[in-house]
């Protein structure tokens, strides 16, 4: 007797496990690079193509991942010592792209990780699983970002962006509407 198909979707406790497995692996992932001889900074590996590829096969909490991982490390990219040489995206058969275009790969690479990173995990996470998963992102990410060089300018910035988000919050909360006059 044949056994049952699989079910499409995964249970919430393994798509949990794969999204913060993949983010592990995608926290190191980029740099990969080095290994296959593409040279440092290779563009497929920096940037959001290996999620794009788990999703084209379906993978979607591995994507998710994938993505979160990539987003920070291609953050703490952002900010080497000098954008020169080695620390220069590099394209396959055209070479290193200029500083100015290398910061940009770079940015908006790990701007569109986070945001495919976040997307999937509303999809595929329950709101109580979503904020375990995100909890120990967060924990993985700044364990990554406190020991790389690049990081500390992420997180400087992270923690200006989350107290700005916290204050505005917290002053519309304190806000009254303005009364409206009835005619």
């Amino acid at each position: 007797m044949p056994s049952p198909e699989p079910s499409a979707t995964s249970p919430p406790a393994v798509a949990a496990l794969v999204s913060l497995v993949a983010l592990a692996v995608g926290l190191t992932l980029p740099d990969v690079d080095l290994r296959l001889g593409l040279g440092h900074r290779s563009a497929l590996t920096h940037s959001l193509l290996p999620a794009l590829l788990l999703l084209a096969w379906r993978q979607r909490a591995a994507a998710c991942g994938i993505a979160a991982g990539i987003a920070v490390h291609l953050a703490a990219d952002c900010f080497p010592r000098r954008m020169t040489g080695y620390a220069t995206v590099k394209l396959p058969l055209f070479g290193a792209l200029p500083p100015l275009e290398s910061y940009a790969w770079l940015a908006l690479n790990a701007a569109a990780a986070l945001l495919l990173a976040a997307w999937w995990a509303r999809r595929l996470h329950a709101p109580a699983a979503r904020a375990l998963v995100g909890l120990a992102a967060l924990a993985a990410a700044l364990r990554y970002l406190w020991h790389d060089p690049g990081g500390w300018p992420v997180l400087a910035l992270a923690g200006g962006v989350a107290f700005a988000v916290v204050r505005g919050k917290r002053r519309s909360l304190f806000r009254h509407p303005p009364d409206r006059e009835e005619h």
